[in-house]
């Protein structure tokens, strides 16, 4: 049975692998962690796309409808006005 895996605990690990990293180990421990380090790095970016994409279906526009502008910093200071 596949574990579920969410943003915030792929994170939490990442942030594990790079303090381990920082440490004192041996060469094999670490090509080991960074290659995990990579694979939670893409999980974290897809998960990253797929919470813009929803961002960019749910923008609402002053009259209540919704349209799927860009997500992007432009957008987000305009949205911030209302």
């Amino acid at each position: 049975m596949a574990k579920t895996i969410d943003f915030e605990t792929s994170l939490k690990e990442l942030e594990q692998v790079v303090s381990e990293l920082d440490g004192e180990i041996k060469l094999e421990r670490a090509l080991s962690l960074f290659e995990r380090g990579m694979e939670l790095s893409t999980q974290l970016e897809s998960f990253l796309k797929v919470a813009e994409q929803k961002v960019e279906i749910l923008r609402r526009q002053a009259d209540g409808s919704h349209t799927a502008d860009p997500f992007d910093d432009k957008n987000l200071e305009a949205g911030s006005d209302s």
